[in-house]
């Protein structure tokens, strides 16, 4: 088996999917926590100058996404079919694209006309994400609950983890999106993500 070294912040953050991905597979690898005051020491270290970054064996990958599907498609986890494959990839973009608009809201500039333009676009981004994400699920037929094909992958995995902090701010973004929260309710209670979750540091975010 590889040995994996997976560099990110001590938060969850943009880093989380890996985290979860690793615990979902079962596979075990070395969790390297990178405290944020000492970033500005560390990323010269770093191959990209950011994280997360992923060592396989000493080889490196960077780039979060590309990390991620390639560690989809280890463990099995992409989907079956060539199809089913660029659906995961399709909900995967489309929550980093979501993602992204809620980081500049929380990293932006906080005066409160900035925030109000960040907030507009964050909402609209939402939107569109959720209503393409929810129209691909109901597009999987007998698929037991998951959003692509017959099993878990990693488009579930994002479903669930995307929302995490969004949802304790806006409890209720989801009301209109059904197959979304039923997705991420069965990654919820999976036994695995239940056992992950119970033993996760807490972080803010």
């Amino acid at each position: 088996m590889p040995k994996y070294v997976y560099h990110y912040f001590d938060i969850r953050g943009r880093g989380e999917p890996g985290r979860m991905l690793f615990a979902m597979a079962g596979i075990p690898f070395q969790d390297e926590r990178i405290p944020q005051a000492d970033w500005p020491k560390y990323k010269a270290k770093t191959p990209a100058g950011s994280l997360p970054y992923l060592e396989i064996d000493g080889t490196v990958l960077t780039q979060s996404l590309v990390i991620f599907r390639h560690l989809s498609r280890m463990f099995g986890l992409d989907g079956d079919s060539l199809l089913d494959k660029s659906k995961v990839d399709e909900i995967t973009t489309y929550l980093a694209e979501m993602k992204e608009a809620a980081f500049k809201c929380y990293l932006g500039p906080q005066d409160e006309e900035s925030q109000k333009t960040l907030n507009a676009q964050f909402v609209d981004t939402v939107n569109k994400s959720c209503k393409r994400i929810n129209e691909v699920i109901s597009t999987n037929k007998n698929s037991d609950g998951w959003a692509v094909g017959k099993k878990l992958t990693f488009a579930d995995i994002s479903i669930f983890e995307a929302f995490d902090v969004v949802l304790q701010g806006q409890p209720n973004i989801l009301d209109k999106y059904p197959r979304i929260r039923s997705v991420r309710r069965k990654v919820e209670t999976h036994s695995v993500m239940q056992k992950y979750l119970s033993q996760r540091k807490q972080t803010a975010f």
